[in-house]
């Protein structure tokens, strides 16, 4: 690991790292299915895997639901398919106004100086929208999302900037995994994942660091 100030590129995760918005985004999925769901087992399964492998596009969650979990005949799929999606989108573009910034972010940003990204598995144009809505994304460079893999946008990014000389910050084992394809460094950002202790052990096993503030940033060289 470089100190902080000396990597060129700086991409983060959007959910649960720069946004406040895990636990609003789990909600919102519970919402979606029982609004054409009733069996309380086969939803509650279908929460449990999109908690636990946060961070994965929905359309990657809808599709595990549908073909894993849920009662559906094979000629209503694509129709359930389309209206969990639909529901779930309305409800984040709501949650992703209100959502806090994470606590102290925007003063880390402000101490860096490299191009700053992000990449995350929500819905790119989605993210884009809301960002500009709030004014945040004059703070970064680019905001790549799903329908693409986590893994590929961060190679788009560096592919793009001529440059791997980049760190990920992400609070789920997608990210974790995103970095090790893109042979970049990680930090994981632990406050609000929802696999804490998992990412944790996988990133300390990889000789990454675990924070649980932003401002520990300053002391890791």
């Amino acid at each position: 690991m470089r100190q902080i100030s000396d990597y060129e590129v700086y991409i983060f995760d959007c959910d649960g790292v720069v946004l406040d918005s895990n636990q609003l985004k789990i909600d919102a999925m519970e919402t979606s299915l029982f609004m054409i769901f009733d069996d309380k087992s086969e939803v509650a399964k279908c929460v449990d895997y999109f908690k636990h492998n946060f961070g994965k596009s929905r359309f990657h969650h809808v599709k595990v639901f549908i073909n894993n979990y849920l009662s559906i005949t094979e000629g209503n799929k694509e129709q359930v398919r389309l209206d969990i999606l639909h529901s779930y989108s309305s409800m984040c573009k709501v949650l992703y106004l209100k959502s806090v910034i994470t606590p102290n972010l925007i003063n880390f940003m402000n101490s860096i100086n490299g191009k700053k990204y992000i990449a995350s598995g929500s819905e790119q144009n989605e993210l884009r929208e809301v960002f500009q809505k709030r004014g945040l994304d004059t703070l970064f460079d680019g905001i790549y999302g799903s329908p693409v893999s986590k893994s590929e946008n961060i190679a788009t990014i560096l592919h793009n900037e001529n440059n791997s000389n980049a760190i990920m910050f992400g609070d789920a084992l997608s990210d974790l995994n995103a970095a090790l394809d893109n042979n970049i460094d990680f930090v994981a950002y632990t406050p609000f994942s929802n696999v804490k202790e998992m990412l944790t052990n996988q990133s300390i096993k990889k000789g990454f660091p675990v924070i649980t503030t932003w401002n520990e940033l300053t002391e890791i060289n």
